[in-house]
């Protein structure tokens, strides 16, 4: 079988979300492959990081740039390929190509709230999800809770949706002491802290996470904590950032903004008190499971996709209760006995999570559907 697959989201610097999804995917399939090959498209030339190399049953393209790439250098190269299913890491995916199509989705959180999106995204993202039901035969959903959201909107997908839960790096560990220390002391951060790893945006519900802190400090008057938010820049940002420049406790609040090598970004996460992750919904939550792996202990929401991810192996909050957030966080800072046990949960649970299973699952429907 021949799969075509779009790989633009692997090769962008600010690999986050869909990047990652991309990129680790990539990484994962190729090696299950066997006799079937792989052509990913690409805009540009592949940046250091670009997940595979051409090899006997890999191959690379680079179609070069243009506006409305998916639909014309993308959609000339697959009619002049012809591969058996054409796979998509988002929903972009040509619309006037005969080829059996795959499209990934995430969420569809536009739908429950619009007011966290600019209306220019909200019309886009609707419109595309339109076109991808009419022009793609099949889906996978990252979770459940996705595919049942997805479903009520479009309950005529309830034969053509699948949901294949993501995965983690199976080399992320916990970071060494010492290199944790050197980490911390490169961003200047040698105290303990709570962090958020993520894009700065409304529905990150950054703004209530500061608040609890806020009303930690309030009440912990003693607590060394401090609060460190890393991650690159989305849209409707700036009430989020004066949030963090205007707090009453804005020297304990440090923004690092995109930190791109991974190796730091997994010391940071071995070096948090806990992950704090209160979004009003995520389609999976991947730092979630980067932290069980570092045995960081895991404050997350109670709704969405979170819950399915996390289980048992975090504490789980009402985002929208800045008293329950601030209470998790409590709970985290005072109680040693917790903190393992939650660790020991994080240890258990993370098992479930690996790309290998992801691109086996992916693989094994695209085979069933698509090949000769």
């Amino acid at each position: 079988m021949l799969i075509g697959f779009d790989g633009r989201l692997a090769n962008d610097k600010h690999r986050v979300g869909g990047g990652q999804y991309c990129s680790e995917l990539l990484k994962a399939m190729a090696p299950l492959l066997g006799e079937d090959r792989l052509i990913v498209y690409i805009d540009e030339e592949p940046k250091s990081f670009f997940p595979l190399k051409p090899s006997s049953n890999v191959d690379i393209k680079i179609l070069g740039k243009a506006k409305f790439w998916t639909n014309t250098l993308l959609a000339k190269a697959l009619k002049k390929d012809h591969p058996d299913v054409f796979f998509s890491p988002s929903l972009q995916v040509p619309w006037f190509v005969n080829i059996p199509k795959c499209s990934t989705i995430y969420d569809i959180a536009y739908y429950d709230f619009p007011s966290e999106f600019t209306w220019k995204f909200r019309v886009k993202a609707k419109f595309q999800l339109y076109m991808a039901v009419k022009t793609t035969q099949i889906f996978i959903a990252i979770s459940e809770s996705t595919q049942k959201r997805v479903l009520s909107i479009y309950p005529e997908l309830e034969s053509r949706i699948y949901t294949v839960l993501l995965g983690v790096d199976r080399n992320i560990k916990r970071t060494p002491q010492e290199r944790q220390i050197e980490i911390r002391k490169k961003y200047h951060l040698e105290f303990p802290f709570f962090l958020y790893l993520g894009r700065i945006q409304p529905r990150k519900n950054i703004i209530r996470m500061i608040e609890a802190f806020e009303l930690f400090l309030d009440t912990n008057t003693n607590s060394p904590l401090h609060l460190v938010i890393v991650g690159s820049l989305g849209w409707l940002y700036e009430p989020i950032l004066s949030k963090m420049q205007n707090s009453k406790y804005a020297e304990r609040i440090h923004y690092l903004g995109y930190v791109e090598d991974e190796d730091e970004k997994i010391a940071l996460i071995s070096s948090a008190e806990a992950l704090i992750l209160v979004s009003l919904w995520e389609g999976f939550g991947l730092p979630i499971v980067e932290a069980m792996k570092c045995e960081t202990p895991v404050i997350t929401s109670n709704c969405s996709s979170l819950i399915e991810v996390v289980g048992d192996a975090g504490l789980l909050v009402n985002p929208y209760n800045v008293l329950d957030i601030k209470n998790a966080m409590e709970k985290i800072s005072l109680s040693p006995e917790l903190r393992q046990e939650i660790i020991i949960k994080g240890n258990e649970r993370v098992a479930l999570f690996t790309w290998e299973n992801t691109a086996s699952q992916i693989l094994g429907l695209l085979r069933k559907k698509f090949s000769k």
